[in-house]
This record gives structure tokens, sequence and C-alpha cells, in this order.
């Protein structure tokens, strides 16, 4: 369906039928059940930030249980010589159910991370739809089907490139902030952004250069870019590049990368920020935006000792918290959303004691026997007490991650041993306090399966717990003749959970779960011989993850070593678990 075009002197009334033909178009289109039906459909914008009106054109649609993604492409207001950058492709998210009689609603742009990742869009886009508030994602230019062959990268090898990417990018939101204001759900006095790493940084930049932006929230960033660029290894090859430029281009270079860093726009953003409409979540450890960038940017802003820190998290760990961020998010956004409009997705159904247990015990073993999908991981942090009997109280903290494609770190404090981490990302490695080996030698492709060298009869034992914990899921009656369950709720209302063996091998485990009912907040135990506790500090199973979560440390010596001989400790290490468990 194409939109009509109305021009000439057919006067007031006719132009004023046609605005409400076109509104009533609009309105179909989001409310009307057959509407996909009509798709693919164009769509004018002829208020905007440049004066220079544009089509955007609505593809397909897609149904979700608390929302609706519509995909959409509309026109950079920036033309370059690479055709397929000249065109932006979105994602609109829609809350399900909403009427014509709604009050307007408050939209919120969400940018993606330094590696285009999309899953923490979709993350953060669906989770605002789904409470109410219509969110919209983009790809910036030279991502994804934007860019070349060779991806994004290509920024970091060219330096003018680099420059027009980045102010093209502050254009495309404003383009961004044009389409949602011509919405006829969207409230156009508030559009909000957000964003994560890269994103979060942009839009601090955005919001100081585009007053329409409402509120702004900033994940993982951080001021004074140039800093950043030359401390975190994720760009390492741009700052390599720029040290290595003419000291005029150089200047040129940086001279335009502070014209664009959040710093620079602080002042226009000040206002806002006091008011409470900027909020910053930051990671208190953070590895590649450096603490003092963002006190620096929270300074500039005047909300220095209102920024949320995720203590103990770094920049790739924070991923634990991300439950928390999203809640944050929702909170921040709905704000301006009208009270009749706020959403409560529907709780999860409760289980049974019983069968929270094997559903937790089936989450501990899937850290084994089953990866998540590409992209996501299953994310574990535990500190925990051992008591021996008559003997000194243990100490230990335990942080597990589990990817796809064989991908894993694993992080521990334990007596005697100290500080010991190992993981497989690129390459397989081990790292303590003083020096990190990797297995790049004689690294073919991909590194393969960590456990290569295990011993076969420990794998089967897991995988028969393991299909027999799954069977005990489906007739959990069965375990009534070995465990006595009881349930609680502690002083603060939270559920209890108390399992007791029965027989000769008497012993007893107590959980406290979060609010939620099904995740694990706290154990104890009791068993002959010893007794202990377990903090869950996180526990998500099927969490988004990056490529870099499985990195080694970063500034520790590093030794090359064959890859064949770092698998063979690690398997090395699960066969001496296995005997001991």
């Amino acid at each position: 369906m194409q939109q009509a075009r109305w021009s000439g002197g057919y006067g007031r009334p006719l132009k004023a039928l046609a605005a409400v033909a076109g509104f009533l178009c609009a309105v179909e289109h989001v409310f009307g059940a057959s509407a996909e039906d009509r798709l693919p459909l164009v769509v004018r914008v002829e208020k905007t930030y440049n004066n220079a009106p544009f089509d955007y054109r609505i593809e397909s649609r897609v149904q979700r249980p608390n929302y609706v993604v519509y995909r959409i492409t509309y026109p950079s207001p920036v033309v370059t010589q690479l055709p397929q950058n000249n065109n932006i492709p979105a994602a609109y998210y829609l809350p399900r159910d909403m009427k014509p009689t709604d009050p307007k609603r408050p939209a919120v742009i969400c940018m993606h991370i330094l590696d285009g990742n999309d899953e923490l869009m979709r993350m953060t886009c669906s989770t605002l739809a789904s409470h109410g508030i219509p969110a919209i994602a983009f790809k910036l230019p030279y991502y994804g089907e934007r860019g070349p062959a060779e991806g994004p990268k290509v920024m970091a090898e060219n330096p003018k490139l680099l420059l027009d990417a980045l102010a093209q990018g502050l254009a495309d939101i404003r383009r961004t902030v044009d389409l949602l204001a011509s919405r006829p759900e969207v409230d156009p006095a508030k559009v909000g952004i957000m964003g994560i790493s890269l994103g979060g940084i942009t839009a601090g930049t955005a919001a100081g250069i585009e007053p329409r932006l409402h509120r702004t929230m900033m994940i993982l960033a951080g001021g004074d870019v140039p800093t950043i660029i030359h401390h975190a290894r994720e760009t390492r090859d741009l700052s390599r590049l720029l040290r290595e430029l003419p000291e005029a281009e150089r200047a040129q270079v940086e001279q335009v990368i502070a014209e664009v860093d959040p710093l620079r726009h602080a002042p226009a953003l000040r206002a806002r920020a006091l008011e409470g409409r900027v909020l910053m979540v930051n990671a208190a450890e953070d590895e590649v935006i450096p603490r003092p960038c963002t006190e620096k940017l929270a300074e500039a802003l005047g909300i220095r000792q209102r920024v949320t820190w995720l203590e103990g998290l770094g920049h790739y760990t924070a991923i634990a918290a991300l439950p928390q961020i999203l809640e944050q998010m929702v909170n921040f956004f709905s704000e301006d959303l009208d009270p009749s409009l706020r959403v409560k997705p529907a709780p999860p159904a409760t289980k049974t004691p019983i069968e929270v247990v094997l559903r937790l015990v089936q989450q501990a073993l899937g850290f084994l026997t089953a990866p998540p999908a590409k992209g996501r991981c299953h994310f574990a942090e535990l500190t925990a007490t051992i008591v021996p009997q008559g003997q000194k109280p243990m100490e230990g903290r335990l942080l597990v991650v589990r990817g796809s494609e064989h991908k894993f770190k694993i992080e521990c404090k334990l007596p005697v041993v100290g500080e010991v981490s190992l993981g497989q990302g690129d390459y397989p490695w081990i790292a303590s306090a003083k020096k990190v080996f990797k297995g790049v030698k004689n690294l073919q492709g991909k590194p393969g399966d960590p456990l290569t060298f295990a011993h076969p009869a420990y794998m089967t034992r897991i995988q028969v717990v393991n299909g027999a914990v799954a069977g005990a899921a489906l007739a959990p009656e069965i375990l009534d003749a070995m465990v006595a369950v009881a349930e609680d709720t502690t002083a603060q209302g939270e559920r209890l959970i108390r399992l007791t063996a029965k027989g000769r091998n008497r012993g007893e485990l107590t959980l406290v779960m979060r609010p939620d009912g099904n995740t694990p907040q706290s154990a104890s135990f009791e068993a002959p011989g010893i007794s202990g506790s377990v903090q869950f500090r996180q526990w998500q199973i099927g969490t988004v993850a990056s490529d870099q979560l499985f990195e080694p440390p970063a500034g520790i010596p590093e030794q090359a070593v064959d890859v064949a001989e770092v698998h063979r400790v690690f398997s090395a290490m699960f066969n001496f678990a296995m005997e001991n468990l």
C-alpha cells in the first residue's frame, strides 16, 4: 500500500482530510487485525530535525506472546559511497493489545554494543515492550547488512571512514527520533535512548546533541573517549592506528573524536540529568571503561553520587547483573508511562519444592551436558563456607560460565590453591596471578573439546546422572522414599525448601529461593563429617554472552604453549574432581 501524496490548491479541508486518513492508516496498521496482509507499507514522516521529509517502509511483522516486532527500513540522512550503508534496518517492538484510545506512550531507542551483538538489543527491546513501552533498535553505520563483507572492522583501518561513521551514527539517531515522534502511539515529548558499552557512549553523546531525547540510560559507559580507546583491549587496533598517524593527521582525528565525546556534550545534558532523567549503571571493576572515565562523565552531568555501581563485576561479568539492570531500565522509562498502561508480565507457574530442586540439579548438570545457543551462556557465581568436622572453616569463591561451541570460563579462589582461572574462547588458556598460558601453538581453526583427554567413564557417568534426574523430573513422586521435603518461608518472606535424606546416610539441605521462587539465593547443608553454606550471587541459564567473556585476564605476562597440553591439563583437573565426587 502506498501512501497518498497531497499537494496543489485543494485547500485546507482536503489537507485536513488527508491528515486524518493518514493517521487512520497508521492506526489501522498498528491496531488492525489484518494489517499484516497489507505489508509492505510505506509511511511518510514530514516533521524532521533537518527539515527533510522521508519515507519509512514496514517490511514484516512477527507476533510474540507479549509484543509484536515490525521490521522496518528508512534512509540515513547521510549518503555514503557504500549503497547498503545508506539504508537503516531496524526492529520496532510494540506492546500487545494496544488500543486507539490509549494515552500516548514513551518510546526508547536501544543502541548496540561494539561487536554489533543483537541479543542484548532484542532483550532490552522485548523487555520494554513487554512492560508497555515501544522500543526500536537499529544497526549503526557499517554494521551488519549496512557494512562491507569484512564488517565494521574496516573503520579501525580507515580514520576518515571512522570519523564519517561517527557523525552518521548520530544523524541516524536523530532521524530515528523523527520516526518515533511521528508514530500515533508515541508521545513525541517522551522519546528516550539507552545503550550498553559503545551504545551507552553513543547514547550519551546523542542526548547532548538532540534535545528531544527526554530520558537517557547509559550502561557500562563513560566519557573521555580517547582514554578509553588507548586503554581497552577491544580498541587496540584503533589505538595502534592513531599512534602511527602523522602528527597533524592524528590531531585532526582526535579533534573529531573529541567532538563526539559525551564529555563534550555533557553541559547540554546536565539539566536533564539533574532532573533525574539520566541514569548511569557501571561495573565497579570495569576493565574496558576505566572507572575514572565514568566518574568524569558523571561529574560533568552533576550525578556522580547517583551512579549505580555493580560491585565486584567487570565489563563482561556485568552480564551477571542483567536481570537487575533490566528491572532498573523498565522502572526508569516507565516513569513516563501512564499508570493505566503499565504491564506486569504473568509470573511463572509456581513449582513444587521437589520440582524446584530437580530443576536446579538439571541446570547445574547443564553446565557440562547442555551447551546454550550461540551468543548465550550459563552463568553462576557462588561463595561457599565449608566446615569439615573438627577443622577450621574454609572459604572459597567460584565463577563458572558455559558458552556455546566449547567456550567456557572458570574463576576460583580456594584455600591453599589461591586464585586461578582457566577457560576457552578462540583458544584454551590457564591463568594465575603471574602468567597466562595460551594454548595457541599447533592450533588449527577452533580449539575443539576442552575435555578431549577426560576419562570416558566419567563423561558417561555424568550422562547417566543427567538422565536419571530428567526421569525423576517427569515423575518426582519416586523420590518420596529417599527424601523428606518440607516448605516454609523465612522472616523476610522468602521461599525455604528443606530436604532430609531418609535411610542410613542422613543429611539435610536447606535452600532459600529468590522472590521469583525458582532461582536459588542461598543453601546450607549438614552431612556426616561436614557442614557448610553457599551463597548464590548469580544463577542464570541461557543468558546473553559476548566472546570477550571467555578471554583470559589482561595485563599479565603471556606464554604460548601447545593447545593439546592445555587440554590435557583441563582433562586431568576434571578427572581429579570426578574422582573426589
